[in-house]
């Protein structure tokens, strides 16, 4: 086995493909070496057979390029029809910016690798911005998952053999979308100072002792109990998203006697997806950008010093949901510019607080621009 430790820029042409190619693999996570992680994919394994190994091996790269171009497809458009229908008019390669291969074995006609690919984010919008395609690509603020099991003899959040604790381990770990999320580890450290029964309560010192411990700026507490109605059981789940100030935000997922009938892990496994998946379609929801639709806002932009206007244009430079921007005024103390935006204001606002920045009215209808 050899453990390669650099990075490929592949050429835009494809060779055609004439096999099939076995993919398996770890859960996708986003690749951190890429620039923006959300157009980024690791852990792409493939075993591929052709005449020779070189042959097995081109064909194997190329392959892994357009499993990995699909899954972040499905992170930016979350809806296979359009995924399928922009890969029909676009070859993967076109837009991959490297590769990293991770592990490789060359066989006699056979090709073995895991792979990692980024893809090239100014390139793949502006080819979603010209099909007029809606997607969304903005990562949410990281959440910090903490799962509850409450058992008629107490509350259980740190067992690694609880199957509705276990379960939320392996669907996080599993995740592939904009939402990030994050678990505790489940150390007697946190067993003792996050007590099952405190997190339980939404006791708020232990949830924002919680958040702090796993640096996230929001907790999302998923409870779960087995009731019975006679003789049929009854699966009951709750979800609240808080604040990393414990702060309640909003309930998620409400799944009150939802009758288990034959297989208790089915119905856990459902209530893991339905509230993992409404995260991700609400996220998504509010941050779409619309390819086909533009609009202008003129904003006020205060600044302190020359070091703000670098930063303020950077960010305007840095924000898909904003096309393009024109300085119309500028001095030491602000300035006046007209951001083209091709999302809605919940897009905007989500997009400038990851700098930092919120988007406000004055009580005279002014917009501005300025730090939170």
């Amino acid at each position: 086995m050899r453990i390669a430790l650099f990075c490929h820029r592949p050429k835009i042409a494809l060779l055609a493909l004439a096999s099939l190619m076995l993919a398996f693999g770890s859960p996708v996570m986003a690749f951190e070496q890429c620039p923006k992680p959300q157009f980024g994919v690791s852990g792409i394994a493939i075993d591929r057979t052709a005449e020779t190994a070189a042959l097995a091996q081109v064909e194997g790269i190329e392959e892994a390029a357009r499993i990995g171009f699909r899954r972040i497809l499905h992170r930016l458009l979350r809806a296979e029809p359009a995924v399928a229908a922009f890969m029909a008019e676009n070859e993967a390669n076109a837009f991959v910016d490297f590769y990293h291969i991770s592990e490789e074995n060359s066989l006699e006609g056979r090709y073995i690798a895991v792979l990692d690919y980024c893809f090239d984010a100014p390139r793949l919008r502006a080819a979603l911005r010209a099909a007029e395609y809606e997607w969304a690509e903005l990562m949410s603020p990281r959440i910090l998952v903490l799962p509850v099991w409450l058992a008629p003899d107490g509350a259980r959040a740190w067992q690694r053999d609880n199957e509705w604790l276990a379960g939320w381990r392996e669907a996080v770990a599993g995740a592939d979308g904009l939402v990030d999320f994050t678990l505790l580890k489940p150390t007697i450290l946190n067993e003792r100072s996050l007590r099952a029964e405190d997190i339980v309560a939404a006791d708020p010192p232990t949830l924002r002792k919680a958040a702090t411990v796993a640096g996230a700026d929001q907790i999302m507490l998923v409870v779960a109990r087995l009731d019975y109605r006679g003789s049929q059981p009854l699966l009951a789940v709750d979800g609240e998203l808080f604040t990393a100030s414990a702060d309640r935000l909003t309930v998620l997922a409400k799944m009150v006697d939802r009758p288990v009938t034959d297989n208790l892990s089915d119905q856990l496994n459902f209530a893991r997806r339905q509230i993992l998946s409404e995260l991700e379609t609400g996220w998504h929801r509010a941050n779409i950008i619309r390819g086909g639709e533009t609009r202008d806002i003129t904003v006020e932009v205060p600044v302190k010093g020359l070091q703000d206007w670098v930063s303020r244009l950077e960010a305007f430079s840095s924000v898909a949901v904003i096309d393009r921007f024109v300085v119309r005024k500028i001095d030491v103390d602000g300035g006046l510019v007209t951001l083209t935006v091709v999302g809605n204001d919940a897009a905007i606002a989500n997009a400038l607080a990851a700098y930092r920045l919120r988007l406000s009215q004055r009580d005279d209808g002014t917009n501005v621009v300025e730090p939170l």
